[in-house]
């Protein structure tokens, strides 16, 4: 079973892997894009990391949806959003379960990965 503290740890390790890399995100996207998106991943998961130790959620659920909001509003471009709605909705649809299983997390990631899907299409009919 996975509680609180083991999606914490999750992503704790997130952002100290996007510390370690956030160089070679960036450099990744210079060709293509504002080279911006190690600099701003860091700044977001930092804000992550920072928010879960200052007040650690009691549930997976809680986790989530709180890291999923502070990337939204700390990350800039489209990776805040993206990163955000799918940590957003898989926290939400684990709901407020003490504990899940693997399974559960499987379709709650699902229903994360729908709602950055449903972003992607939106966005496509605004543009035609």
């Amino acid at each position: 079973m996975l509680d609180a503290d083991f999606f914490r740890r999750w992503m704790t390790a997130t952002a100290d892997c996007v510390d370690r890399e956030a160089e070679r995100l960036t450099a990744l996207d210079s060709p293509i894009g504002d080279a911006d998106h190690g600099s701003n991943l860091q700044r977001g998961f930092r804000a992550v990391r920072d928010a879960l130790d200052k007040e650690p959620p009691a549930t997976p659920g809680a986790v989530l949806v709180q890291a999923g909001r502070l990337l939204i509003s700390t990350v800039g471009g489209a990776s805040g959003p993206l990163y955000g709605t799918l940590l957003r909705r898989t926290g939400k649809a684990l709901g407020d379960a003490a504990e899940v299983d693997e399974g559960q997390l499987a379709e709650a990631l699902r229903a994360g990965v729908d709602a950055v899907r449903q972003l992607g299409v939106r966005r496509r009919a605004t543009r035609r």
